[in-house]
């Protein structure tokens, strides 16, 4: 986990020392709806992500780079039972212009799991407690689009397809997470 989390900070370090066209940062926030793949009735969440980004302009209306550093809370909805799945979630995009204003978002996301709950209700008593076996990081691959609607302000939706394992335990799951939100660029 640590030789990528030095490979990401030095390829982001590298791509802004070439960069000599430009260079923005924000924050951002929105909605998940959050699942996880393989398990019968898991159904979507709906929860939150909240963090802040960098914009590295590699090629003029072509291309961009964009780490970002986000909390994201996931996990899914089984009737009664809530599963809770904290994350510090670090995506780093190609940001491709389409169109003016239109970027297709495509890159690796790297998770860090801070915390695991659960939370049932079991004739009428609310039950919590740890989700044991849980691994600490996570792989997805997000892919989206962002528009930006005034230079300050963006709209954008993602989805980040997970690509490993939650749980040993639990047969190949692995999370699922729509994003629709809003970026504030500084």
């Amino acid at each position: 986990m640590k030789k990528i989390l030095l490979t990401a900070a030095a390829a982001v370090m590298c791509i802004a020392s070439v960069s000599a066209q430009g260079f923005d940062w924000g924050f951002k926030g929105g909605l998940n709806l959050a699942t996880v793949t393989k398990i019968d009735n898991a159904n979507m969440k709906p929860t939150f992500y909240v963090g802040a980004f960098a914009n590295f302009n590699v090629i003029d209306d072509i291309l961009d780079i964009q780490p970002e550093v986000l909390y994201s809370r996931q996990g899914f909805k089984d009737g009664d039972l809530y599963a809770r799945l904290n994350y510090i979630n670090i995506p780093i995009l190609a940001k491709l212009h389409l169109i003016d204003n239109l970027t297709l978002d495509l890159g690796p996301q790297f998770g860090i799991m801070l915390n695991s709950k659960a939370k049932a209700k079991i004739n009428g008593t609310t039950i919590k407690s740890d989700i044991d076996g849980m691994k600490n990081f996570d792989v997805s691959f997000a892919m989206g689009l962002s528009y930006r609607i005034i230079p300050a302000l963006d709209v954008n939706a993602r989805y980040n397809l997970g690509l490993t394992k939650l749980n040993d335990d639990w047969d190949k799951a692995k999370n699922g997470v729509v994003q629709i939100g809003v970026g504030y660029w500084w």
